[in-house]
């Protein structure tokens, strides 16, 4: 009896033991490893000029209000306006970032009834939605008119700030 428990005990130790080493001879390990890489949102103002009608002086300064290098504001004085008068700043938008950027709903700040302001791309048309490319700019213009309403001696201003999305965003 002990030669047949001894003989069954050394046939699973020899059965086990041809079991690890097919095994061993069979298996595999993958690895899968890569990286990510996001890109940049940057947009920011730049080429800005004034032109008005007679009389009026119109100055428009590009501000940096977070510090990071690039304007992303512009405020607009109009000094000595008088009903009828005009003041166009014309700007463009640069993409600085590293993937396309898509405009949002552009926000017009003016202290005043008596003006009226529009922001069109240079054609005339709508910004809104519109796609920059990487590297690329899109021209636009602010216009300002001076309404019926207007008091003199008396500063008129407008600020203007412009959202931006990544270009796939709704």
């Amino acid at each position: 009896m002990k030669c047949r428990v001894a003989g069954l005990f050394a046939v699973v130790l020899i059965s086990l033991a041809v079991l690890g080493f097919s095994y061993a001879w069979w298996t595999e390990t993958l690895t899968i490893s890569g990286s990510v890489a996001t890109g940049e949102l940057d947009v920011g103002f730049a080429n800005n000029a004034t032109q008005c009608s007679e009389y009026i002086t119109c100055k428009a300064i590009l501000v940096d209000t977070d510090n990071d290098g690039d304007y992303d504001k512009i405020d607009v004085t109009v000094n000595n306006a008088y009903p009828c008068g005009w003041c166009n700043v014309t700007f463009d938008i640069k993409n600085l970032g590293t993937i396309p950027a898509k405009i949002g709903t552009p926000i017009l700040e003016f202290n005043d009834t008596a003006l009226s302001v529009s922001l069109t791309d240079a054609s005339g048309g709508s910004i809104v939605g519109k796609v920059i490319d990487v590297n690329g700019s899109l021209s636009c213009k602010l216009a300002i008119h001076v309404k019926e309403a207007a008091e003199e001696n008396k500063s008129y201003s407008v600020t203007v700030t412009i959202p931006v999305k990544q270009f796939n965003a709704p």
